[in-house]
């Protein structure tokens, strides 16, 4: 229902029940946690509307998924219809007719956290027994979620047979109470009049979402995304994103973050740090913790880490607010340095000003061989080492005995901010000695501080620390090996185990600083942000393999190694040495990344169950931070450049006068304009409830990366459980219709596709006549297919002027839009890793089908055919083929992210599907293929319609405005005296 919620104490909530018009059957009571909010972030009404309103406008449910919540008080709020299923477990909720009732109880009782006690837990005793006795049900009715899935719901430290004994009892005693009373479960007086008109406002409130309204039948809630999503909702309607985290938010953090400013605890801002702060995490907090590890057996794990130094500190608090919690559940005791630079805005401000934001969608090569070398000098012209060179001084300062430098007995010092935590750490850990672990973490320039805030923790007689974990370090390998090395390693003591996380060269040559530079962070700290050109980066791969010493501390060269290099992306998606990540930035947000160190901390193997890190769950970060407008410092005065006459551009390429060599007097090459918007739909699909694939995942992450590229700034994705028949559904209707003359959007499909026979008469033609080709929804088993006229109906909206392409790497993936149909490939895998993604539809499935069809609303999409479509279709196979998954990615999404990341802007369609077909080689398994009419197979790939318009097909512009752009770089880089 919506809000606002009634709150009942328990003698409210048995009149209710008795006096409710059940029209349904209760068989079971459904047992969950919130797991967030916890007991500590639960804020009463505002915590129960977050919950509604993430379930109803993100999940699209018809109301929030429980029908009651239970309080840590005891008190009982209201939650959906009584008569309506909950959205409690997939394929568990019942429907209309009978099913459970399910109750949500705020807090998380996994082992460790939450006590499970009190009036709270009276109240769900009594609640269940309640339900039981009114519907004349078992003790054994009670069902906890973890009895319908693989989560820990309601908790780990909550026993099953214990609570089957309590509630037993209580079904006792009231039925003991019930013949004493002869009337309700409770005596008359516990409900006055006021109570009685309240519980009659009551069962109006339940009835305002009418029963009628069902879920999806996988509906599921307690998912920990799903509940840090809700808790950031409950945030969201009082009013906290647009102001930054809450004062209760910020009170929730302070146990763990501390912020340095230029080395020091920071008094400003939206978090302040003083030495009392630090104080309190140590004197109360960390004991307290201290008392919850012992009283389960376990050490006090201390992690403490560190974001990269290109973060401002809103960023930062962002980044902590993801992983503070996640630790927590982790059994991990987070102590989460935030330390405010400013350096990633004002070297990405540097950035664009360099490249003037005119050369997006230019071609692979010319940045790695022509720009990137300029906006590196260019970079280095406009002060870049100096604000790097700062940053690494923010991260030396922060571990200095004495900001000011004085020398001394250290009368009247001023520590760093860091130092002043490692004396603390230092102390309490020898008070404590034995009972305490220390582990540390640093991402990208964390590893720097890091450097020194590790040694400095050692030498005031802390440690050791038995882990450090660093992710694409962006630290120099000289002072890598001077300060963290030589304590790692035999005869050494200070670290037990290193572990290295970085991509291999590939991925960061792939990489980019926000589409202006065309590299990794890290590669331009190796050529233009140190003071000496190509300096040795400890996270770039090819520095590693030449440093003589490295290759043997991580056992580069095949002998026993003293520390772990993980690169990125592994063929585990989970596991002690996983890691997925395939961006600089991206490594503190990555799941298969932060599962591995959490294992390793808690010495987990891979097998074990840790509660793992969703990536993008809870929080937020800028889209976009490279493109954030910063204050440049004060004293750092930058030249504006001349803006060019004309917008931002892609460019077609083709043979000029001088071998197409564009910057030695050849032909510029032609600029088509941006037009409209550039949008995608990707959609992958992994976890099917049977037949599932492996690769699909992947998939959505080399697509969402290659069209980032070429400037798709608004991409949605849905991912497994999320890429429900409907939703799809209802995303690509947006994309369709949101769609305005000159934008360019793309749906990216991959998963099984099928046949199933075509029930409206359409499909005459083709090679296997009556059949319908149809995408699997991941819940297509219920008969709820995607069928080529769905999709038909949905293409048929696209508004004049809009270039809609295809990239499906399904079976059958040709002919989603309606002209045609293929045979049944045979679903024989040829290897170990090797799946093909079709379903072959038996009776069942076409059974399904039927009854799913029957009850939707017949509607009939315009006549069709190659010739008519509107919309371009990139196949991964012909009609008669089998498209492949092998290696944990689509062989077709591989080759075809692989030409268009090198082709967008310089082919045609038709040539693009040449282009990826080659990639197969000349006896190729699976062929794609390009579906379209004649005229749009020659129109530049992904390019806006409107430009054939203005220059006609295959005809180029005029005018010469790349060359124009590096004319205005050199100027640039020669104005400040600075191009060698």
């Amino acid at each position: 229902m919506p809000a606002p919620f009634k709150k009942l104490d328990l003698a409210q909530f048995a009149e209710l029940l008795d006096r409710f018009p059940f029209t349904r059957k209760i068989n079971a009571v459904h047992m969950h946690h919130t797991w967030r909010p916890n007991h500590r972030q639960f804020k009463g009404h505002e915590s129960i509307v977050g919950m509604w309103h993430y379930h109803t406008q993100h999940k699209k449910w018809s109301d929030i998924a429980q029908h009651i919540t239970i309080d840590p008080d005891g008190f009982i709020w209201l939650g959906r219809n009584w008569n309506a299923p909950p959205a409690s477990a997939a394929r568990q909720n019942g429907d209309s007719h009978a099913g459970p009732f399910m109750f949500e109880m705020i807090g998380d009782f996994d082992k460790g956290c939450d006590p499970f006690g009190g009036e709270q837990r009276r109240t769900v005793v009594n609640v269940i027994a309640l339900v039981q006795r009114r519907f004349r049900l078992a003790p054994g009715s009670l069902m906890f979620h973890n009895m319908m899935s693989t989560k820990t719901c309601p908790g780990s430290g909550i026993d099953y047979q214990d609570m089957l004994a309590e509630v037993e009892d209580a079904g006792r005693d009231l039925a003991t109470r019930s013949r004493a009373s002869r009337s309700t479960t409770f005596p008359d007086d516990a409900i006055d009049d006021a109570a009685h008109r309240s519980l009659d406002e009551a069962i109006e409130d339940l009835s305002r979402v009418p029963a009628s309204r069902l879920d999806p039948d996988d509906a599921e809630a307690c998912t920990h995304a799903d509940a840090q999503r809700s808790l950031d909702d409950a945030a969201d309607s009082a009013g906290a994103r647009a102001t930054g985290p809450t004062p209760a938010q910020l009170a929730e953090l302070r146990p763990h973050l501390i912020n340095l400013a230029m080395g020091a605890l920071s008094d400003e801002g939206q978090w302040k740090t003083s030495p009392g702060d630090v104080d309190a995490i140590f004197a109360d907090h960390l004991n307290r913790a201290l008392e919850r590890a012992q009283a389960i057996g376990m050490p006090l794990r201390i992690v403490i880490q560190l974001h990269g130094g290109l973060v401002n500190e809103a960023a930062g608090l962002a980044i902590a607010r993801k992983s503070v919690d996640w630790w927590l559940a982790n059994d991990i005791y987070p102590l989460y340095f935030v330390w405010e630079t400013g350096a990633f805005e004002t070297i990405g401000q540097l950035l664009r000003r360099a490249r003037d934001g005119a050369t997006r969608g230019l071609p692979r090569d010319v940045f790695d061989y022509t720009l990137d070398p300029l906006v590196q000098e260019a970079v280095r012209a406009l002060q870049g080492p100096r604000i790097w060179g700062g940053m690494k001084l923010s991260a030396q300062l922060a571990s200095a005995e004495d900001l000011a430098g004085n020398s001394g007995d250290g009368a009247g010092a001023t520590p760093g901010g860091a130092f002043y935590v490692a004396q603390k750490l230092r102390d309490f850990c020898n008070q404590h000695r034995g009972s305490v672990e220390l582990h540390a973490v640093g991402h990208s320039a964390g590893s720097i501080f890091q450097a020194y805030f590790i040694p400095r923790v050692l030498q005031l007689g802390a440690g050791p620390f038995r882990s450090v974990h660093l992710m694409a370090p962006a630290i120099r390998t000289d002072l890598f090996k001077a300060t963290l090395a030589r304590f790692v390693g035999p005869g050494n003591s200070g670290i037990d185990h290193l572990t290295l996380y970085t991509m291999r060269k590939d991925y960061e040559t792939d990489d980019s600083c926000g589409g202006l530079y065309r590299k990794s962070l890290l590669y331009l700290i190796h050529h233009a942000l140190e003071p000496q050109r190509k300096t040795p980066i400890l996270g770039l791969e090819e520095c590693l393999r030449t440093d003589r010493e490295l290759v043997g501390l991580f056992g580069l060269d095949g002998k026993r190694a003293h520390a772990d290099v993980v690169w990125s992306t592994t063929p585990a998606q989970q596991g002690r040495s996983a890691s997925q990540s395939t961006t600089h930035g991206g490594f503190d947000d990555d799941g298969p990344t932060m599962g591995s160190i959490a294992r390793r901390i808690l010495g987990r193997s891979d097998a074990d169950r840790i509660v793992e890190y969703r990536t993008g769950a809870g929080g937020s970060r800028t889209a976009d931070p490279w493109n954030e407008e910063p204050d440049l410092p004060s004293d750092i005065r930058v030249r504006p450049v001349p803006q060019f006459a004309t917008p931002a551009r892609q460019y077609q390429y083709g043979n000029g006068g001088n071998g197409g060599n564009y910057f030695n007097g050849g032909n510029a090459p032609a600029p088509m304009a941006h037009g409209g918007r550039r949008r995608a739909l990707c959609v992958g699909i992994n976890r099917y409830p049977s037949n599932p694939l492996t690769g699909c995942l992947a998939d959505v992450k080399a697509w969402t990366r290659t069209l980032n590229q070429l400037g798709f700034n608004d991409i949605a994705t849905l991912l497994n459980e999320h890429a429900t028949h409907d939703t799809i559904l209802e995303h690509l209707t947006r994309l369709v219709q949101d769609s305005h003359p000159g934008d360019v959007i793309v749906f990216q499909y991959a998963g099984h596709g099928t046949t199933v026979p075509d029930l409206d008469g359409d499909e005459a033609g083709g090679d296997t006549p009556g059949k319908d080709e149809a995408i699997c929804p991941v819940d297509f088993e219920s008969g709820a297919l995607i069928i080529d006229d769905d999709i038909g109906r949905i293409f048929d909206l696209l508004p004049d002027r809009v270039n809609l392409t295809c990239f499906m790497d399904c079976c059958h993936s040709g002919t989603v839009s309606r002209f045609g149909v293929g045979k049944n490939p045979d679903n024989t895998a040829h290897g170990h890793d090797e799946r093909p993604r079709f379903i072959v539809a038996g009776p069942e499935l076409e059974n399904a089908h039927r009854r799913y069809r029957a009850a939707q609303p017949h509607g009939r999409a315009l006549p069709r055919g190659q010739s008519r479509m509107r919309e371009v279709v990139f196949a991964a196979c012909l009609s008669s083929e089998k498209a492949w998954e092998s290696q944990g990615q689509g062989e077709f999404t591989l080759r075809a992210t692989r030409v268009l990341a090198r082709a967008a802007g310089n082919v045609t369609n038709a040539e693009f599907a040449r282009l990826v077909a080659q990639e197969f080689g000349p006896t190729p398994r699976q062929q794609p293929r390009l579906y379209s009419n004649d005229h749009a197979a020659e129109l530049d790939l992904l390019a806006p319609l409107q430009e054939r318009e203005i220059f006609g097909a295959g005809k180029t512009a005029p005018n010469g405005d790349a060359h124009l752009l590096v004319q205005r770089m050199k100027q640039l880089i020669q104005q400040y005296g600075q191009l060698h």
